[in-house]
């Protein structure tokens, strides 16, 4: 229904008094429904107006104010430029808006349409000019998103060409080569960022249409994928142990293995190598299949346990399946021969020469080894052989 703020005066010479419409947008010829649009639409406002009852029916069919002879097309757009009082709609109407009300005026009253002489061509419309990704996590590939390209002229559009730039970003589409007039096809687009930041491309149109090439603007941000991160809490990258006997363990050194990352991070292995790895070993929380949630920590301790003399040394490293890898820890100790006068708590002598007990004088009463003395054996002998030359001269 016409608004009371047309700005066209009413009469029977007025035939359409096309008032009855308008429409900013050119539209497709002898469309019977864009047609019916026009005919009730306002878009003009005014002192001096009337309501469509009052001017041109809010049908054609009622044939007021000889509405009918609308079905010409020719006829309405002459009786717009010549009423004073309608030909401000002269900026709003294109010959395909008087076709397609001459198409809906015939429609409704059971006439003959004819219409202007139109000329054809063919137009692109985008649903949008530019696509917006946001974040994505670098390495993964974003929704798609997708943008119909209609043919809105009055002829085939025909599509040369459909052009992607931009290494992270993908373009497929269905439009053909040749596109129908009022015709539709879709053109996919998905982004899969390979660094952290910002990335831009862009999808080509090439058409016969008016303006081409048309360009569809693409922008996206590569953000990093959330992580574990391993690391000693004090950045240790070794461990020193002082010297420590040979078959005895030492004191034990403690690190602090800490999750800095934002996801929890998983301990694959907690393991020793290098040339003396069996010198030293490791206990502590952290183990295999252990998860340390975000800013979790578990602890490692090394002891020095080494099987022989010198310098020892190895390597302690742990690792995980999701997270970063802390930094190995060298290992280095010292390892003495035990004492050489004791050979532990039995108390048994060790020494290949030391004797059981010394003499005064100095001399051996019975060497190691042996069940008695050279020097005492010699001085029984002797004592012997005088007892027995006494002997012999008592009785001579």
């Amino acid at each position: 229904m016409m608004n009371r703020g047309v700005s066209w005066r009413c009469g029977g010479t007025a035939l359409v008094a096309a008032a009855l419409l308008g429409s900013v947008c050119g539209a497709q010829a002898q469309s019977v429904s864009n047609g019916q649009t026009l005919y009730n639409k306002v878009f003009a406002t005014g002192t001096s107006s009337c309501a469509a009852g009052a001017c041109h029916g809010s049908s054609p069919s009622a044939r007021m104010n000889k509405i009918q002879f609308g079905v010409a097309a020719a006829m309405t757009k002459a009786g717009v430029s010549s009423v004073s009082q309608m030909n401000f709609l002269s900026s709003y109407l294109t010959d395909s808006d008087y076709n397609d009300l001459a198409a809906y005026i015939a429609n409704a009253t059971g006439g003959t349409a004819t219409y202007l002489t139109v000329a054809t061509a063919p137009a692109v419309s985008l649903s949008a000019t530019s696509v917006a990704f946001g974040s994505v996590t670098i390495g993964q590939t974003s929704s798609a998103r997708s943008v119909t390209l209609t043919n809105s002229g009055t002829a085939a559009l025909t599509i040369s060409g459909i052009a992607k730039t931009g290494t992270v970003f993908a373009s497929t589409n269905t439009c053909p080569a040749s596109l129908a007039v009022g015709s539709s096809c879709t053109i996919s687009n998905t982004f899969t960022p390979t660094t952290a930041g910002s990335a831009t491309g862009s999808v080509t149109i090439t058409s016969n249409a008016t303006g081409s090439p048309h360009t569809v603007a693409l922008s996206g941000t590569g953000t990093a994928a959330a992580v574990a991160s391993l690391g000693w809490s004090n950045s240790a990258s070794s461990l020193t142990f002082s010297s420590t006997v040979v078959g005895v363990t030492s004191a034990v050194q403690t690190l602090t293995l800490l999750n800095s990352g934002s996801v929890a991070g998983s301990i694959a292995t907690v393991g020793l190598t290098g040339t003396n790895a069996t010198d030293f070993v490791t206990g502590g929380s952290c183990g295999a299949g252990v998860q340390l949630a975000a800013g979790g920590s578990c602890t490692v301790t090394v002891a020095f346990d080494p099987t022989a003399a010198g310098s020892r040394s190895a390597s302690l490293q742990v690792t995980s399946s999701n997270a970063s890898t802390p930094t190995a820890i060298t290992l280095t100790g010292t390892a003495v021969a035990a004492s050489s006068s004791s050979s532990g708590s039995s108390g048994t002598s060790t020494g290949a020469t030391s004797n059981a007990n010394v003499g005064g004088g100095g001399c051996s009463v019975a060497a190691s080894g042996q069940p008695f003395d050279p020097l005492l054996l010699t001085l029984g002998a002797l004592a012997a052989a005088g007892l027995g030359l006494r002997r012999w001269r008592a009785q001579a």
